[in-house]
């Protein structure tokens, strides 16, 4: 029966039960086996997986193959004492491996997402959605589970789409604005320059968190034309700022791991050549988990920028995965500390900020603290010898307008930066 067929039998079902559970269950790893014993083998397992499901499902319900390796079951609620544990009883049948003529013996769970006629929708088709949506959530809690569809999620995806095609409007439009957070030398207690940071004012959503929209861009491919947009605006008000105040200091900008292709340094040459930008002046920061992930790929990338003059800082340090011995190797000129540890109260904390300090120190590297709120965290930091640091308690991200206010009406190199409250 195909997918269309399939639908017409359960929604025929829909129409004679007053109440009944739909869970839409899709195999975990089923790829895997595909591409590694090829698709008879796939086909052969899915046999197997449905022989399983009606073995456990009998006649107290209907038991379908939706399309590719996912299957809905369509249970009433008299036949079951509560839904998670029906789902469980699906999820350890699965488990117990299958024995496949001419493989052998194969392993496989799955994840299942539950939705409830009528109490989550009245209608079929809403149903099916909406429980794919909650395996979709039992995926991303580490597969091999189940989980019910709750209304937050529909909210989230409806936001999503909402903010993608907003998103793809404010790229046209360029309806963005850069934010400057001021980066203070502690050595100097002046100022070393600025991380350029975005931010975005929707008309009909508002101000939309970065948090929320990058991660959205990242996903969608939006974050390469957004990447490009930073960088020349950023190169920009520092080719401005440089020749208007006649002062030396450094603009860092966040690269996404989307960002890191091979023809990224010859993009940022051309951009740097076209505003007239001093390499040197310009700072690149990449995440830890973006820098190490397809290392053997992205470090000739960071090798080519680096040569050009311009200086890598490793983000967010702390948070990922880095390898010592792949830290050692990358040309970067500056770690900076997750704010998380900076702002930790916990014993464990300073221990890592004082280790992450000596790594440093042994590595010839930089350190900048981020995320500074108060006078002893600022203290602390200049206890342990930090070089840099940024956060709430010199400034937050400003506009440029409120950036020339508070910086350049008086020169820059004479402004001393006021270290206590």
């Amino acid at each position: 029966m195909n997918r269309r067929g399939v639908s017409a039998a359960l929604k025929a079902s829909h129409h004679r039960l007053s109440q009944y559970s739909l869970l839409f269950l899709d195999l975990d790893g089923f790829k895997l086996v595909n591409d590694t014993y090829g698709h008879a083998a796939g086909d052969k397992l899915l046999r197997a997986v449905a022989i399983r499901l009606l073995n456990v499902v009998k006649d107290k319900g209907l038991v379908a193959r939706f399309g590719g390796d996912e299957f809905i079951i369509q249970i009433e609620r008299r036949n079951y004492t509560t839904i998670g544990n029906f789902s469980n009883q699906i999820i350890e049948t699965l488990n117990r491996p299958f024995h496949i003529k001419d493989i052998g013996e194969l392993s496989i769970s799955c994840s299942i997402g539950t939705s409830n006629y009528p109490d989550d929708a009245n209608n079929f088709d809403t149903l099916v959605t909406q429980a794919d949506m909650a395996m979709h959530r039992a995926k991303q809690r580490g597969r091999n589970c189940s989980y019910p569809f709750l209304q937050e999620m529909a909210d989230a995806l409806y936001r999503k789409m909402t903010l993608r095609h907003h998103l793809s409007q404010a790229l046209e439009n360029q309806d963005f604005e850069l934010y400057y957070q001021p980066i203070i030398d502690l050595s100097t207690q002046q100022l070393k320059g600025f991380e350029a940071l975005i931010r975005w004012y929707d008309e009909s959503l508002g101000q939309v968190s970065p948090a929320e929209f990058i991660p959205l861009a990242e996903e969608t491919g939006q974050i390469v034309p957004l990447g490009l947009w930073i960088l020349h605006s950023a190169c920009q008000q520092l080719a401005y700022w440089t020749q208007l105040y006649k002062q030396t200091f450094i603009i860092s900008i966040n690269l996404s791991r989307a960002q890191l292709q091979p023809n990224l340094a010859q993009t940022i040459e051309q951009i740097i050549n076209q505003y007239n930008v001093n390499p040197s002046q310009l700072a690149l920061e990449i995440t830890e988990s973006a820098m190490l992930q397809d290392y053997c790929e992205t470090k000739p990338c960071l090798d080519a920028l680096a040569a050009m003059g311009i200086e890598l800082y490793l983000d967010d340090f702390g948070t990922g995965y880095s390898s010592l011995s792949q830290l050692h190797d990358l040309p970067i000129s500056t770690v900076k500390l997750d704010q998380s540890f900076v702002q930790g109260e916990h014993t464990s904390s300073k221990v890592i900020i004082e280790a992450t300090k000596a790594i440093c120190e042994k590595l010839n590297l930089k350190i900048v603290a981020e995320g500074v709120e108060t006078q002893a965290q600022l203290d602390y930091i200049n206890q342990c010898g930090f070089d840099y640091c940024q956060g709430y308690f010199f400034s937050k991200p400003m506009p440029v307008h409120e950036i020339e206010q508070k910086y350049f009406h008086i020169q820059l190199a004479d402004m001393p930066i006021k270290l206590s409250a």
